[in-house]
This record gives C-alpha cells, structure tokens and sequence, in this order.
C-alpha cells in the first residue's frame, strides 16, 4: 500500500456520504413498487404476483438485517455498504429482462441486499456523533430517503410516458454502481465510521447478581425491546403496505390511469419528511424524547385516520378522493415518525454498550416482516372483500402497534433513565 495513513473525514461529509447512500438505496428499493401498478396494468404481473415479489424482498430483508446488525457492529461499515451497493445494481439490472415468476427470487436478493446498508449507516453515524446530533443526522439521512422517493414517484410517469417502465429498474441500477464505486474510493483513502466516540465502559444494565453478565440479550430484556419489536411489526405493516399499495388503490377504488395514481402517490413522500421534521423537534420534548410514549401517542392518532378513511375510500366525488389520498398519506407520515423514533433514535440508546448496530438490525429486521405480511395481507382483504375492509384492517394494526408500545413503556423508560444518569455520572 502507498496510503498508510488514511484521512479522517469531517462529522458533515460523514453524514453527507450516508445521507447519499440512504438514497441510492430508497431509489433502488422502491422503484418496483413506483412501477407495479403500470406493471399490472401491462399483464406483466398480477397483483398476487406483484404481492409475492414485494414479499420476497422484505422478507429477505427483515432476515438480512438480523445479520447485517450483528455483522455491523464487528466489521468494517464501508465494506457492508459497497457489497450491499453493488450487488443491488446487479438484481435492478436483471429485473426488468426476467419474467414475472423469476423476479421473486431476484427482488428477494435486492433485499438481502439492501439489508447491508442501514445498519452500518447508524453505526457510522452512532461512532461519529454524539446522542443529539445523532439524532439530527438522522433527520438528514431519513430526508434525504425521502427526496429520493419523490424524485423516483415523479421519473416512473416519465419512464412510462418516454419508453416503459423497464428504464426505471436500469436507472437505479446506475445509480447503485455508481454509489458502489463512491464508497470504495472512500474507504481506500479515509476512515468512515471505524473508532467509537465513546471511551467510557458503560455500567451493567443486567438484574443478574453476577455483574459480569452483561449480554446483549440482558440489555434487550431490561429495556423492554421484545415488545418493542412487536409494535415496530405494526408500523412495518402500515408504513410499507401504504406506501406499496396506494397506487393500486387509487387506480382500483378511484379509476384512475396507472400513471396518474403513481403521480399522485408523490405525495406520500412528502407527507413523510414533514412527519420526520416535525418528530425531530418533538424529539427535543419530554412526551416525545421517550421514544416508546411518543410512538404510544402516534399510533393512537394513526387509528382515528384509518377508521376515518372508511367512510371516504370509493367515494365518487372530488372531495372523497382528495381526503382518501390526505389521510392515507398522513397514515403513512404517521408511520414513518414512528419509524424515526424506533429505527433511528432508539438504537443510538445503544451506542455506549457497543450494540447500536445490533439493535438497528434487530429492530429494521422486524420491521420488514410487517411490511411482508401487509404485501400479501392487503392483496388479499382487498380481493375478498373491499378497499374499506383494507382501512378496517389498518386501523386494527395501528392499535396492536398502540398496545405493544404501552407494554414496552415501563421498562423503557426506567433504562433511558439508568443511562441518562450513568452519563452525569461519567461527566
């Protein structure tokens, strides 16, 4: 080697570079579900079908997390992230020359794939950075996702309207290579998230007698995460099956043109950033600063919209289409607050025990095996009976999501309190 002496780079660039890398991944993991509806529409899938493929990939990604979290905190973050980048440009490239069963399993490696990206995001960002502007980070690098969702739900149309829906998948497929070449200079000439800020040993968080016994699965128990986790499952299934199936729906309860739902589904994004800013400034309170009372409360408020949407989805006016597209897009926002408190804060509580990686993938991981059973649980409640039984059953998991998260609450708040005082111990 001629370089030994690698650069280290400034906490701005660090969360630059993530920021960017989060949005290569939303550009290359949600152009399939921007494309499905004209997808449908052209009978190159069914809507069974198209459940399957979104399934596969969620599915693969929630068990990708699991090792990409344990994998995040032991290895070298640059290296999962250029390995995840590249081999996502490879599965967007081949989707659109395979036919329609044969994508399954191929959108099942993209996630798989995409599941090497988060986790040695947060790490990179929890070594870098400490609590506060971790948090903030955090609100850069879930926005810059968001813009990316934006851009791909107003190029799909594009796409559509100028050659077909195949050049959406080569697209993302060039914008991952690219990214993937990014992090490989990056991490040939500088150091990107590989020593820990934090030099203090944490005290043990075990009840155990034996104060030596301090394992993650000790930490996880007393901090209330296995409920955690089941909440988080509710929020996958309504964040990813909104986001997913709205273009379906509209095009289904609204007769709307494939290109014309996909347009409007734009607002979904949008919705979501706004969701993400507000929940960062409410972060800074203490209603909202415990993560598990302030998902309690959105939850709560994500059931009122969905029973409200029975009463608008199908309707024949204007005025029932514009609130149906409002509230499901508040729906959604809801969820992804949601997912900035449980995805993005909470496992930075896990930073000083080394397990902020761990408890990342262990959390997204769950996330996903929501979001699986929404791709195929909404396809089929919508076949059965109709989309207002879909609401029906949205505003039922939003409350599994509101329960879960009032069981995880006392032993949540008692941990973030032990650690809060450890610190003003140190300091």
């Amino acid at each position: 080697m001629i370089f030994t002496k690698k650069i280290k780079l400034s906490p701005g660039i660090v969360v630059a570079v993530c920021s960017f890398v989060y949005f290569v991944s939303y550009f290359s993991r949600k152009d399939f579900a921007a494309a499905m509806a004209e997808m449908i529409s052209e009978g190159v899938i069914d809507k069974q079908l198209g459940g399957y493929i979104s399934m596969a990939m969620f599915i693969l990604y929630g068990v990708g997390q699991l090792v990409s979290g344990f994998l995040g905190d032991r290895v070298r973050p640059a290296h999962l992230l250029t390995l995840g980048l590249l081999t996502t440009a490879v599965s967007n490239l081949l989707m659109p020359l395979l036919p329609g069963a044969a994508m399954i399993p191929l959108w099942g490696v993209n996630g798989l794939a995409q599941a090497m990206l988060w986790p040695p995001i947060v790490r990179i960002l929890a070594d870098t950075l400490d609590h506060e502007r971790f948090v903030r980070a955090n609100l850069l690098v879930t926005c810059a996702a968001h813009l990316s969702t934006v851009l791909l739900y107003l190029y799909v149309p594009l796409t559509i309207a100028v050659a077909n829906w195949r050049l959406t998948f080569y697209t993302a497929s060039a914008v991952a290579f690219l990214a993937g070449a990014l992090l490989i200079a990056l991490s040939a000439f500088t150091i990107l998230g590989n020593k820990p800020v934090k030099k203090q040993k944490p005290t043990p968080v075990s009840t155990s007698d034996n104060k030596n016994d301090n394992n993650y699965l000790h930490i996880a128990l007393a901090a209330g995460v296995p409920t955690v986790i089941l909440a988080i499952t509710a929020m996958g299934f309504l964040r990813d099956g909104i986001e997913t199936w709205l273009p379906t729906l509209l095009t289904e309860a609204f007769s709307m043109r494939p290109e014309q739902s996909i347009l409007i589904s734009v607002t979904l994004p949008i919705f979501s950033a706004l969701s993400i800013a507000v929940i960062t400034a409410l972060h800074k309170t203490r209603l909202f600063g415990n993560e598990v009372l302030g998902a309690t409360c959105i939850f709560l408020l994500a059931i009122l919209c969905a029973l409200a949407l029975v009463f608008f989805v199908g309707g024949t006016s204007v005025v029932a289409r514009v609130i149906t597209l409002a509230l499901a897009c508040l729906v959604s926002g809801l969820m992804h607050a949601v997912n900035f408190l449980y995805i993005s804060c909470l496992p930075g509580r896990f930073a000083p025990y080394g397990r902020a990686a761990t408890t990342s993938g262990v959390c997204n991981a769950f996330t996903y095996v929501g979001a699986a059973i929404s791709m195929y649980g909404i396809a089929s409640i919508s076949d059965l009976f109709d989309w207002r039984a879909v609401m029906l059953l949205w505003g039922g998991v939003a409350l599994l999501g509101a329960v879960f998260s009032v069981i995880s609450l006392g032993k949540y708040t008692k941990f973030i309190r032990k650690d809060a005082n450890d610190n003003e111990e140190i300091s």
